[in-house]
């Protein structure tokens, strides 16, 4: 398999950062914010980096502002109900190959000696994740190399709102489970999944070269950046761009346009991925009739005198 370039990175590593992304903006000083308008409360759209790093904070006062007028805050896994056994369980049952096969006869004899090579640059035994299907070795994988780059989920966007949602008594709820989220990865072919671990190995050696510019650009919303070297390299994998993004953006969709006539203001944050492009979850709110307009970041989000 041919290398990306510096600039086609991260189907992988990167891409997981935001998606779980890029920002269809006019300024540069444009936030990952969205307002929808012409509905009858007021919901807030945040597109949100799952791992971040403390020199990353803080948050610019438009999300802080989003998030205090929030009466419920929207992700796409609600976090504070988040049973750290019961995930784990899920997590176990999901990773494993039923039939019992491991890593080496999931992949096949090239793709394992190709997976183990690109494993070794890393410095990491891929016999160490032997018992776990492809999707979830990948993903340990990208787990393992951001860490090395100091990205903690903890500090993730929504780690961080969850933990003050709590210290507030404000709602938390969720657009997917934990379960339907893995699913999406373990119903992958089996060809998809060998894809999706070549890759990830393949990039994560470049990814500590753009980790900078993947977050400034998350921060000021560079759609060329992050278009070019984050959607179309996912959209080059059509299997998992489908599975992925599509899908979860029109559920996400039929969610948040249920919404828009409650009496309670929201914010919304999902992977920035899920904004972008004509199969955004704002495209596809657009196609509603349910527009929004993109935060500048000097500009503060609507008030309670403003609202329709």
């Amino acid at each position: 398999m041919v290398l990306p370039s510096r600039r086609r990175l991260a189907s992988a590593p990167l891409a997981i950062l935001v998606t779980a992304a890029a920002f269809w903006t006019q300024s540069a000083s444009a936030l990952p914010l969205w307002e929808l308008t012409g509905t009858r409360n007021h919901i807030m759209v945040l597109g949100s980096i799952h791992l971040l790093r403390a020199a990353d904070y803080p948050l610019a006062p438009a999300i802080t502002q989003a998030f205090d007028e929030a009466d419920i805050v929207l992700m796409e896994i609600d976090m504070d109900d988040l049973d750290p056994g019961i995930s784990a369980q899920t997590i176990a049952a999901l990773a494993r190959d039923g039939k019992g096969r491991q890593l080496q006869e999931l992949l096949g004899p090239n793709a394992w000696r190709a997976a183990s090579a690109e494993a070794g640059k890393l410095g990491l035994d891929l016999s160490s994740l032997a018992p776990f299907e492809p999707w979830y070795a990948a993903i340990a994988v990208t787990q393992l190399r951001l860490a090395q780059l100091g990205f903690d989920q903890s500090l993730g966007v929504e780690a961080q709102l969850s933990t003050e949602a709590r210290k507030r008594g404000k709602e938390v709820r969720g657009l997917e489970t934990l379960e339907g989220q893995l699913r999406t990865l373990d119903n992958l072919s089996p060809d998809a999944q060998r894809a999706f671990l070549q890759t990830t190995l393949e990039e994560a050696r470049e990814a500590g070269e753009v980790a900078d510019e993947m977050i400034a650009a998350w921060k000021t919303g560079d759609v060329v950046t992050l278009d070019a070297d984050l959607l179309e390299s996912v959209r080059e994998q059509p299997e998992m761009y489908r599975a992925l993004i599509v899908q979860r953006n029109e559920n996400f969709a039929r969610a948040i346009g249920d919404l828009v006539d409650d009496s309670k203001d929201y914010l919304i944050v999902v992977g920035t991925l899920h904004l972008v492009g004509p199969d955004s979850v704002l495209s596809l709110l657009g196609r509603k009739g349910i527009k929004s307009r993109q935060i500048d970041g000097g500009e503060p989000a609507l008030t309670e005198v403003e609202r329709p």
